[in-house]
């Protein structure tokens, strides 16, 4: 058995072993290549910083890391950890990051940050014991929406150029991994993003990926909230795309936009833990 880095390693090896080890998954799932090109190009996926357990030269268990600078501290998020189903219970993800810990600290990597499904009870436990910590409770929804009353007076147009200072001035939250701000400026070409205006000011935005049916991000000014600006802009997305999306990832202490979500149509799929390691030097 030998554990190691997987930038050499050929992304239809990693797909393979990816998909293994998620077919008996709560929510079990398949990706084509493309699909996992693509996720891993939306999670900043750096194959020097991932790490693989080979067996006789062959992929038996994964983490896929990405790596991002975020308000000067570099940051690793894992964008999945598998093990195919015969090799569980031996300890791979334990043995996986006792041999890509030092590497990371190597590199100055101060903070590493993952989800897990709340029903993973096994997975946490592993977390746990490898050193994460609990930050925060994250919903995800699906829905077939529909929006009642809209606003009249707003002027709905794409937004070509994310003024983030501005844009951040709406939230209450802090996006998580997959929905923050450095992901979505790399993701700006594939997505579609529409600003709501009232005299010339930007009162509120929504970010979606057509390709995943899934909002990014969705904020209101808090100056202009309960003026269904927020449904304004989601009509305007189903009236191009369709009713049927999808939104990751919502801090579940965030009572408005939880409530607001479950009033258009949004059903909770899943709970899911934010956890945190951080590393100390």
């Amino acid at each position: 058995m030998e554990i190691k880095t997987l930038e050499d390693i050929d992304i239809k090896d990693i797909l393979t072993v990816f998909n293994t080890s998620f077919s008996d998954y709560f929510i079990p799932f398949r990706l084509t290549e493309a699909q996992l090109e693509s996720k891993m190009k939306a999670d900043k996926v750096s194959l020097n910083f991932s790490v693989g357990v080979f067996e006789n030269d062959k992929l038996i268990a994964f983490i896929l890391h990405g790596f991002d600078n975020i308000n000067t501290e570099k940051v690793i998020y894992n964008g999945g950890t598998g093990v195919i189903p015969e090799k569980r219970g031996s300890g791979l993800t334990k043995k996986m990051y006792h041999f890509i810990l030092p590497i990371l600290k190597e590199q100055g990597i101060s903070t590493l940050v993952l989800e897990v499904i709340t029903k993973n009870t096994q997975a946490i436990k592993s977390y746990k014991k490898s050193g994460y910590k609990t930050e925060r409770v994250l919903n995800c929804y699906k829905g077939d929406i529909h929006i009642a009353n809209t606003k009249n007076n707003v002027l709905i147009k794409e937004l070509h150029d994310y003024d983030w200072n501005v844009m951040q001035s709406f939230w209450d939250i802090s996006p998580t991994w997959q929905n923050s701000n450095n992901v979505l400026d790399t993701l700006k070409n594939t997505n579609m993003s529409l600003g709501a205006y009232i005299n010339n000011e930007l009162v509120g935005y929504v970010i979606y990926n057509p390709n995943s049916k899934r909002l990014q991000q969705i904020a209101i000014s808090k100056h202009f909230r309960q003026e269904k600006i927020a449904s304004t802009l989601i009509w305007k997305l189903i009236a191009e795309y369709g009713s049927s999306l999808s939104i990751i990832n919502v801090d579940k202490s965030s009572e408005s936009i939880n409530t607001f979500l479950q009033k258009i149509g949004f059903k909770k799929t899943l709970e899911q833990l934010e956890m945190k390691l951080q590393l100390e030097y």
